[in-house]
């Protein structure tokens, strides 16, 4: 997979059936809950809704979701197929939103993820988002139990910020 044939496009209406199946590929841990085309479609129909669609050649392989409220942002869903993760496709993503977010004068990003995602803590953590909280219990798990998650937060009108590796790094 060479980085020059990936693209990164806005998600359309005609891409929802394709987000729910990558979506049933993608999100595989306990406490994921499966998403139709028609929860992707009401998520999308949110004022402030923006999406996105990596691409590998012709095939998808991720997504983001995420929403603009004034000066706020919120990250609601990423992620990559299992097969074409480690290779910084979800830091091009993040790029992209972050980029989206400035262009409409998002002054803070937020997200949450569940405190078992070592590997979303650490690409946010990347990208100069810190703990800001953590909500007991907030992830039901399949098969029983609940999973805490995890609440960040980035200052994007911090100058030094870059787009990878926070504030000062």
């Amino acid at each position: 997979m060479s980085a020059d044939t990936v693209t990164v496009r806005p998600v359309t209406a005609f891409d929802l059936a394709l987000l729910a199946e990558l979506h049933a590929v993608i999100f595989k841990a306990p406490w994921d809950q499966p998403w139709s085309a028609q929860s992707f479609a009401e998520i999308l129909a949110m004022p402030g809704a923006h999406g996105w669609l990596i691409s590998s050649g012709e095939a998808p392989i991720g997504f983001m979701l995420a929403r603009f409220t004034l000066d706020e942002g919120e990250i609601l869903l990423t992620g990559i197929a299992p097969e074409a993760r480690r290779h910084g496709h979800a830091a091009r993503l993040m790029r992209v939103l972050i980029e989206a977010a400035r262009e409409a004068g998002i002054a803070k990003l937020f997200l949450e993820h569940a405190a078992g995602n070592e590997a979303a803590g650490a690409l946010y953590g990347r990208f100069g988002f810190s703990r800001i909280g953590r909500r007991r219990a907030y992830y039901e798990r399949r098969g029983g139990g609940r999973e805490d998650a995890i609440t960040l937060r980035c200052d994007l009108s911090t100058p030094d910020l870059q787009q990878e590796g926070g504030p000062n790094k």
